[in-house]
């Protein structure tokens, strides 16, 4: 009998657990829905929405390598659109790019 009542103590544990795991799914769901209706962003959502620490968000401003309004001249808050920008503006060139680049130059080089 009493091994009856830790299995379903282990079942309603085990029930509980996938049900709040569940709850953390879809809230982290709504989070991001949030996020992504929001147009301006304040630091620890910026932070979220590059993929970086908060810390490291907040020193690229202290060094003026990010974009940024401090409007009250405490608080910091990114428009997602410039921060988008600024990310594009950063890219790197594939291997075939970088190849494709120098044989053009190479033909520029030749023609002359």
């Amino acid at each position: 009998m009493s091994e009856v009542n830790e299995n379903k103590k282990s079942q309603a544990v085990h029930e509980g657990d996938r049900k709040f795991t569940d709850l953390q799914s879809r809230v982290q769901t709504l989070e991001n829905l949030c996020y992504s209706a929001k147009e301006v962003l304040n630091l620890e959502e910026a932070a979220n929405f590059l993929g970086i620490a908060k810390s490291t968000l907040y020193k690229m401003t202290h060094e003026n390598r990010i974009p940024y309004y401090k409007p009250a001249g405490k608080l910091i808050y990114f428009e997602k659109s410039v921060l988008l920008d600024w990310i594009r503006s950063n890219r790197i060139m594939s291997e075939a790019e970088l190849q494709e680049e120098a044989r053009k130059k190479l033909l520029e080089l030749n023609a002359r």
